[in-house]
């Protein structure tokens, strides 16, 4: 584990646009594989909830023409996967910046280990985070009028998720250049995450919608699992693509 964590500094990094163009690579890889789980998976999950929406809107609208949707189930699934492919382009972008700032304080021997644990502090903190506090819900499920509130719960918990991640970090850095060794710096830094974790779970005000009584739970709970599920693939695609074309571009450079 020490051999892991204690990366030396024998390589010269490679040049910032080369690492970049490669991670955003990664992101498309990745966006590409989490639009096919949301085809495969997540669709299932949100069908249940669509037709029970939709059995909702016959009932309240009965003797009235709302007229043709505007795009079909099949453009909308089109339009779903083409999006969550540039979601991970963008997402991408955004890591390969951050990455570029911090490579050189990340643990790991290889630029693939430093993307991948990058990648789980990114899942842990904007996907698994948010997922604990204020879960996704299916589209029978929410109020319209509390959208704004929901909006602002979720930002909030992002926001105190980036900044716990940020003082993690500075505590791990400060113990190190003080000589503390892994195991104790390892525990530290779980200790801090979880009292952060925990004030952010009980600080940050819960989801103010409850859930209709028509709903059943198995469609709330597949819906969210299979959203965490497509997140959780979207940053592994990040991860582990990204680390993969990264780390050919050092190991490349090592050869010259």
């Amino acid at each position: 584990m020490t051999e892991v964590l204690d990366r030396p500094s024998t390589t010269q990094p490679p040049r910032f646009g080369t690492l970049f163009s490669r991670l955003v690579a990664g992101g498309l890889v990745a966006g590409a594989s989490a639009g096919v789980f949301s085809l495969l998976v997540t669709e299932r999950a949100i069908a249940p909830a669509l037709d029970l929406e939709e059995a909702r809107t016959a009932a309240e609208g009965a003797g009235h023409d709302h007229g043709e949707e505007l795009f079909t189930r099949g453009e909308q699934l089109v339009g779903g996967f083409l999006g969550t492919v540039l979601a991970g382009v963008v997402l991408a972008v955004v890591f390969a910046a951050v990455y570029g700032a911090v490579r050189h304080r990340l643990p790991g021997r290889s630029d693939f280990a430093r993307v991948t644990v990058l990648a789980a502090v990114g899942f842990a903190v904007l996907a698994l985070l948010p997922a604990l506090k204020i879960p996704a819900n299916p589209p029978a499920v929410g109020d319209p009028d509390t959208v704004g509130t929901r909006t602002a719960i979720y930002g909030a918990t992002l926001l105190c998720g980036v900044v716990a991640a940020v003082l993690v970090g500075v505590l791990v850095h400060a113990l190190r250049a003080r000589g503390v060794g892994v195991p104790g710096t390892a525990v530290a830094a779980v200790v801090a995450s979880a009292v952060a974790l925990a004030l952010i779970l009980v600080l940050v005000p819960d989801n103010p919608d409850a859930i209709s009584s028509d709903v059943p739970a198995a469609v709330v709970w597949d819906f969210r699992l299979a959203s965490l599920g497509q997140l959780a693939v979207l940053w592994v695609g990040i991860g582990l693509a990204g680390g993969w074309f990264a780390d050919r571009v050092t190991r490349g450079s090592q050869l010259r």
